[in-house]
């Protein structure tokens, strides 16, 4: 199954919350950098650069010379979270190598795998070669919004464009997760009132918890209280539900046409 995560204004926390979902992820999961104006994820779990040059553009690459399934399995990045089965695919160095990725096949090789979820982080919606068959194609898509007032805003005014442009129109298609901001300095909202507001599901909600969200934005070096700290507790509850309404949505969307009389309708 693929679900997309995107953010519509700013740095919302969208990189964060596809990581921390993976790392908590109850079956096997890919975490895919998505972003078209480039993935940092390398540089954060593989520092001194020994895996060399990998990710989506290389997959890429590969695959003019082997099966797309086989250059992705190549090209994955065994997350160091004890598991075993959870893994990054790094995203593009350069715009220019996102803009001339074939997103529409990454996309299908995405679906077809049975045994392993995609999650794929987006980046920011509507911005300069955003990969929309990731998004169009996806068996869920997660906005991540934070839950201040401007961000909010912001968000509300993008929601019938987000769908629009992108298939999303049915509102089981379409969940929002919500990043906290810094207490100190904003204003939370209910997340039943939000969700009232802007009609969606409010899938969950991440915590401001910068010291844990930095093990997947700058260098990953966790202390002992990490796997229990705020971030990946609220991840646990929120993996759950994303996972659930992604699934149910997938056998909505793959269910064969029904056939009458001999004929597919």
């Amino acid at each position: 199954m693929l679900i997309s995560f995107i953010s519509v204004n700013g740095s919302s926390g969208v990189t964060t919350a596809a990581m921390a979902m993976t790392w908590v992820w109850p079956r096997h999961a890919v975490v895919a950098e998505c972003d078209p104006t480039g993935g940092r994820a390398l540089s954060v779990f593989d520092p001194d650069g020994r895996h060399g040059r990998t990710g989506v553009f290389e997959l890429m690459l590969q695959a003019r010379a082997m099966p797309l399934h086989r250059a992705m399995s190549s090209q994955l990045l065994v997350l160091p979270d004890g598991t075993g089965r959870h893994h990054l695919l790094p995203g593009v160095n350069a715009l220019r190598e996102a803009e001339s990725l074939d997103w529409r096949r990454l996309t299908s090789l995405f679906l077809d795998l049975e045994t392993v979820d995609v999650l794929a982080d987006c980046g920011r919606f509507r911005s300069r070669a955003t990969p929309a068959a990731v998004l169009s194609e996806a068996d869920l898509v997660v906005a991540v919004v934070r839950n201040c007032r401007g961000s909010l805003q912001t968000f509300a005014k993008a929601v019938d464009v987000v769908r629009e442009e992108h298939g999303v129109f049915d509102n089981e298609g379409l969940v929002v997760l919500l990043a906290d901001p810094e207490p100190r300095t904003h204003q939370r909202y209910p997340a039943g009132e939000i969700g009232r507001e802007l009609g969606l599901t409010i899938a969950g909600t991440l915590p401001w918890d910068p010291g844990s969200a930095a093990q997947f934005t700058d260098r990953h070096r966790p202390g002992r209280k990490f796997e229990t700290s705020p971030l990946l507790t609220q991840a646990r509850r929120a993996a759950d539900e994303i996972g659930r309404r992604a699934m149910e949505r997938m056998s909505w969307l793959r269910k064969p046409p029904p056939v009458v009389n001999g004929h597919v309708r």
